[in-house]
């Protein structure tokens, strides 16, 4: 009997080392997500410039400025949501649905 207890308890412990591992990962990514986004608003900030839109034209029509920083703004809210969502319910999460 204790040797099958032993057998549980290693599962157990690996289970959640992959466990917080896979929640590490998740989280990394959002972070990367962050760090993409603040260097898409630097290079919005850069599309102020009157010669950018002449020098960067193709066979496409360009996003305005506003276009550009409303869907940055969007973004961001939707990433500090999913973020503080994720830090909520990070137990929730390792144990139950990354145990699996």
């Amino acid at each position: 009997m204790a040797a099958v207890d032993k057998a549980r308890q290693a599962y157990r412990r690996r289970a959640n080392r992959k466990a917080l591992a896979q929640f590490a990962e998740f989280w990394r990514a959002l972070q990367h997500v962050g760090d993409a986004l603040a260097e898409a608003q630097k290079e919005a900030k850069r599309a102020d410039d009157p010669k950018w839109k002449p020098r960067n034209q193709r066979h496409w029509e360009l996003a305005s400025v506003e276009e550009i920083r409303g869907a940055l703004r969007q973004s961001k809210f939707s990433l500090r949501i999913v973020s503080s969502q994720a830090k909520t319910f990070e137990p929730q999460l390792i144990a139950k649905d990354w145990r699996r």
